[in-house]
């Protein structure tokens, strides 16, 4: 399956230029995040961006190959999200142990 000509490469450019200046935010709202949640969460999108550039540049270079690495980082910051969470919500132990 081909996917040249679906999408004009300056509409592509445009597209990465927007998730660049995404990711810029969510960085800077990573270093100047008030609190923890903040912080979470702007990983969180700055994981989503990453995502979204790297599948627009996909599409740029019409190949599927880097939507493995698209997978990966999902199922990565999926899982930090889930540790911060309970990071915060729990107290600051990520992992419960009955010692009893």
């Amino acid at each position: 399956m081909s996917m040249s000509g679906i999408v004009p490469t300056v509409v592509l450019d445009i597209a990465l230029g927007i998730m660049a200046i995404s990711v810029l935010m969510c960085l800077y709202r990573i270093i100047k995040g008030p609190s923890a949640a903040d912080r979470a969460v702007a990983s969180d999108a700055l994981g989503t961006c990453v995502m979204a550039a790297i599948s627009i540049y996909s599409l740029k270079l019409n190949t599927l190959d880097y939507l493995n690495a698209v997978l990966v980082i999902a199922i990565l910051g999926f899982l930090a999200l889930i540790v911060v969470a309970k990071f915060i919500g729990g107290g600051g132990d990520v992992i419960d142990r009955d010692n009893s």
